[in-house]
């Protein structure tokens, strides 16, 4: 079939190194092939891929929200392929696709605005064209107050993994690199939505564990919210915000929330965001800036004390 051929050339292509090294590399040279398919290429052989190629993946990564590290990561990969193949005529930087790793710390502010977002949920809530709508809103909903990432909030276990009398949510399904996490203090607005997405439980293909799915869909349902999304303008074409603004946008309400003053990535330089920090809470404003950081790296999956994770959604302090 033409949609597994580049999977299968990733398969059989003669590598060096690790094992485990060559089994990333397969891994992320498969993700490129089957996106470069879903950009509506048919290109059937990695002697074949070209920078055209490259440049439609990339496009796509960007729209998902997905950072320069992943993409640069993926198209680490796809370059390995072709030159295993003989192929090498890709551009060995990735400037050239407009892909810039290393510069983590985003300039400005992806976080969607409160009330694009909003509106976006009650079209899908009375969409009635669209079957999904109403459970695509609940999602997008709890990614948006609990800043779940898109398939997190599509594999969370309300029956099992919430307390709601103890207000946390432990995210075990889903999580990029399969880290578990644990959201504590949970507030009213935050209860409410997982409140709203109750209705939409079902039971998963794995016995005992219960998701945000239709049933027997799987992971194809990933699609249908990303259809959702496009039928509300969530896209990096039409808004400029992607499902993953939601994230941004709430790990944003949390540091504000906390410190009382907006992050770097609302002000033109740091010098600027240092004088209104200072402006706003004297001296006390590194503290501050230092807190409210390491609650949101916990939050959003990592550890406390990840700057670069902290700064590719709020802007560097520093």
């Amino acid at each position: 079939m033409k949609s597994i051929s580049l999977v299968l050339g990733a398969n059989r292509a003669t590598l060096s190194g690790p094992r485990s090294k060559q089994h990333r590399i397969r891994q992320n040279a498969r993700a490129f092939a089957k996106r470069l398919r879903r950009a509506g290429f048919g290109v059937r052989k990695w002697t074949n891929v070209t920078n055209k190629h490259f440049a439609a993946v990339a496009q796509q990564m960007k729209d998902e929200g997905k950072g320069d590290g992943r993409i640069a990561e993926v198209f680490s990969a796809a370059r390995d392929l072709c030159r295993a193949y003989g192929n090498t005529g890709i551009s060995p930087t990735n400037g050239v696709f407009d892909v810039h790793r290393g510069s983590i710390a985003n300039a400005n502010s992806k976080a969607v605005a409160p009330s694009f977002v909003l509106a976006a949920i009650d079209k899908l809530e009375n969409d009635v064209g669209y079957a999904y709508g109403p459970r695509c809103a609940a999602q997008i909903r709890l990614q948006y107050e609990l800043g779940l990432r898109r398939e997190e909030s599509a594999k969370v276990d309300l029956v099992a993994d919430w307390d709601r009398e103890g207000r946390s949510l432990l995210i075990q399904h889903g999580p990029k690199g399969g880290r578990h996490r644990t959201l504590y203090n949970l507030s009213d607005k935050q209860q409410e939505a997982l409140e709203k997405a109750l209705p939409y439980v079902s039971q998963s293909d794995r016995p005992g564990i219960h998701n945000l799915m239709p049933e027997g869909m799987g992971d194809k349902w990933l699609t249908k919210l990303s259809y959702a999304a496009r039928l509300c303008g969530f896209t990096k074409k039409e808004s400029g915000w992607t499902l993953h603004s939601n994230r941004h946008e709430r790990f944003h309400h949390m540091y504000v929330e906390h410190t009382g003053f907006q992050p770097p990535n609302q002000h033109e330089s740091v010098a600027a965001f240092q004088k209104a920090a200072r402006d706003t809470a004297g001296d006390e404003w590194p503290r501050l800036d230092a807190e409210a950081r390491d609650d949101i790296e916990v939050t959003a999956g990592h550890s406390p004390g990840r700057r670069d994770v902290s700064d590719a959604y709020l802007g560097s302090s520093r």
